[in-house]
């Protein structure tokens, strides 16, 4: 077998805790390289991956280094847009972590970047990739419950507070959440509104609701408190019709009823484990290596994360104006947008 020649940028807890344990347990790739900052974590990886493994201090030497099919890229969102526009211009395939950039400005020429980038870009968008949701796309494409009518994601954390950010909190997170609200529906939003939460200095509030129009009248709902004093929760509820689904999102566990059938029904789709340290990253990283090797990626591609990104500029809007905003259309993306 052929492998797959990967190259890390970042070595952080996320790379060490997700992207480590998830190619390790997929056998496709080998680490030719990692970019890492400071001596200290360079002098670790030597330690931790062997003498073979080249190291560089910025994503710009590595890639003068051996060459490479794949970037695998976790660094602080504050160095996501300039790493990612290294990323792009090398024309290797790229796997990286939402927000394109932590400033709101900069969303829309990133985006642009992005969209014209001939390599496979991938986006870690994991929560969409778990079990328990492709099951429950399988459940409302059978119109198991009937026509949907509203759908909630309610998030409860402890990852909080973040000061001075200048995203919001829906905005951040919408990748993420609002991905799996449009991989439930088969569609995307066409306005926000947004309801945010007080307290803390910039934009990025402890507590946010947006709420979601989907076509056809369908309501899709956001709910986060990421300052929670409880454990990590992510639960999702679909209502329909004729009936609901809910899913834990962390165990894979899902539960639905019908008026034929009102006693509750359950399944267990977990995600690969055990987690590299979220449900779906497994299923992430061995969807990337996919299309590494194929040269295509059919999810997470630069369209599906234009178009979240989008939704978050639109909360943005919606945050300041204190009514509903209207969704941009990927199509119609220029510089003066």
């Amino acid at each position: 077998m052929v492998q797959i020649r990967v190259g890390l940028v970042g070595y952080g807890s996320w790379t060490t805790g997700a992207y480590l344990p998830a190619l390790n347990q997929d056998g496709r790739a080998r680490i030719l390289s990692v970019a890492a900052r400071s001596e200290q974590t360079r002098a670790r990886i030597e330690e931790d991956l062997g003498a073979d493994v080249r190291t560089f201090a910025t994503i710009d030497s590595l890639l003068q280094g051996p060459a490479l099919d794949a970037l695998m890229i976790a660094v602080p969102d504050s160095i996501h847009e300039q790493t990612l526009l290294a990323a792009l211009d090398s024309g290797v395939a790229v796997l990286y972590e939402p927000p394109v950039t932590d400033t709101r400005r900069r969303i829309i020429p990133v985006l642009l970047r992005l969209l014209v980038a001939p390599q496979v870009t991938f986006a870690d968008l994991e929560l969409g990739l778990i079990p328990a949701v492709t099951r429950a796309c399988e459940l409302v494409r059978r119109d198991t419950i009937g026509k949907i009518q509203t759908v909630r994601i309610r998030l409860q954390s402890g990852w909080g507070p973040v000061a001075n950010y200048d995203l919001c909190n829906f905005n951040h997170l919408c990748t993420w959440y609002v991905d799996v609200l449009n991989r439930l529906l088969g569609s995307t939003p066409e306005r926000v509104l947004l309801l945010d939460g007080f307290g803390t200095p910039g934009r990025r509030q402890n507590q946010s609701v947006g709420h979601l129009e989907y076509a056809g009248g369908i309501w899709g709902t956001l709910q986060a408190n990421i300052s929670s004093v409880g454990e990590l929760e992510i639960g999702v509820e679909i209502n329909g019709q004729d009936g609901d689904i809910k899913i834990d999102m962390l165990t894979g566990d899902i539960r639905h009823r019908t008026r034929a059938s009102p006693v509750w029904s359950t399944e267990q789709w977990p995600a690969l484990s055990p987690h590299a340290r979220w449900p779906g990253m497994h299923e992430s990283i061995a969807m990337f290596l996919d299309a590494v090797q194929s040269g295509k990626s059919v999810t997470n591609d630069a369209l599906t994360v234009a178009a979240l990104q989008l939704v978050g500029l639109a909360a943005e809007e919606s945050r300041d104006s204190g009514t509903w905003a209207e969704v941009s259309d990927v199509g119609r993306l220029d510089n003066g947008t």
